[in-house]
């Protein structure tokens, strides 16, 4: 009786979570949000200044911009179980057949079969529009060319246009962000896109923020660093930082990485026994080969091999877990006006199971947490030591 009681307070707070969504959704139809200045889109202005419903969302990627766009174009929808179980759960609901979009080469090929055309295409963005009776069971996507996209007024009709773009960063990394608006043609497709958007879009909502992570995994999996060609990782944690100082002063505090060393440069408490990490260089510590071992606690001999050391650029280290395969690399990109991009990159090689289905998301907040501390020390190191 417990499980089925908590089951029901389960069902009644999602049910009234989905009502107030609802009727906070009718209540903003008709007042779009306004973009903030890095998020406005001159391109979409084109084919839709005013506008009914709006819904943006972006990622930041620590990829080149053309390898987040190159990923983006490549994605898949089908590729998501999530979103598969969306288009399924539309289907039953309006009691249709399932319109998912056959699984072609991306997102592109996908969206132009079904209906959608291509408003524009530069180097960095792709405004996909259509004409349709959303409300419909089985609404039917119509194209248009893109002079004649704008002025379009046909009665009892709804115009989309939404967006897949890419900002760069400058810092050598990446914003992918996509925006879908719509607009309904009169005052009867207004009332009945109104009654559909505030019922549906949730789902909606759902399909591009789920883009997010799968573009931001593909682009870093694709952005390859040294040591990318050790092992066949079956995860990849990846961040960066930019720094205010060439890559000269950057790399000694790489080289005298380690407990019983200079430390970690992240939380000591956490990872180095509580010892501060040296806040200067270690000139006896700035010789590091192939072989060496960065020891991982403060006391006894395991840690991380040095498996591959390319001077002034980068370091490859082994992982030293018990149940996967890793590396740990650390790499410097040098960048415009004499700054240097800190990367590092944690790649993990292990059998498909549940265990490590639980522990990846866990072990995913506990590297970020540990890493960015990590990066944002070794920043404030080097740039201290290059103003000096």
């Amino acid at each position: 009786m417990g499980a089925f009681k908590w089951l029901g307070i389960g069902a009644a707070v999602a049910g009234a979570s989905y009502g107030t969504y609802v009727a906070s959704t009718w209540l903003r139809y008709g007042h779009p949000r306004t973009p903030k200045p890095e998020a406005a889109d001159p391109l979409l202005e084109r084919f839709m200044a005013a506008h009914d419903v709006v819904e943006r969302h972006h990622v930041r990627i620590e990829a080149p911009p053309h390898v987040t766009f190159a990923a983006a174009r490549d994605v898949r929808l089908d590729s998501s179980r999530i979103v598969r179980a969306i288009f399924q759960a539309r289907a039953l609901i309006l009691r249709t057949a399932v319109d998912m979009p056959k699984a072609t080469q991306g997102i592109v090929e996908q969206m132009t079969s079904i209906g959608w055309g291509v408003l524009a295409e530069t180097p960095t963005e792709l405004v996909f529009g259509a004409v349709t009776k959303p409300w419909e069971a089985n609404p039917t996507f119509r194209p248009l060319p893109p002079e004649e996209f704008a002025a379009f007024a046909e009665p009892d009709h709804v115009k989309i246009v939404w967006t897949l773009r890419v900002d760069a960063a400058g810092d050598g990394g990446s914003v992918f962000r996509t925006e879908t608006r719509a607009v309904a043609t009169d005052a009867g497709a207004r009332r009945k896109f109104r009654r559909y958007w505030s019922l549906v879009s949730p789902g909606i909502i759902v399909i591009r923020a789920m883009l997010m992570p799968i573009i931001k995994r593909e682009a870093e999996r694709r952005w390859r660093i040294e040591g990318d060609d050790v092992l066949d990782a079956r995860a990849q944690l990846t961040h960066a930082i930019a720094i205010d100082a060439p890559p000269e002063d950057v790399w000694p505090w790489l080289l005298q990485m380690g407990c019983q060393r200079a430390g970690w440069y992240s939380w000591d408490r956490l990872d180095n026994g509580g010892a501060r990490s040296a806040d200067r260089i270690i000139p006896e510590l700035q010789h590091l080969a192939e072989g060496d071992v960065l020891p991982a606690r403060p006391t006894g001999s395991e840690g991380f091999q040095v498996i591959r050391i390319v001077p002034g650029r980068a370091i490859v280290l082994s992982g030293i877990s018990p149940d996967w395969a890793g590396t740990w690399a650390f790499a410097l990109e040098p960048l415009e006006g004499g700054r240097t991009r800190l990367v590092t990159r944690y790649r993990a090689a292990y059998p498909p199971n549940v265990k490590m289905a639980v522990a990846l998301p866990i072990l995913r907040a506990v590297h970020a947490f540990m890493e960015g501390k990590q990066l944002r020390t070794i920043k404030h190191h080097a740039e201290h030591l290059h103003a000096s």
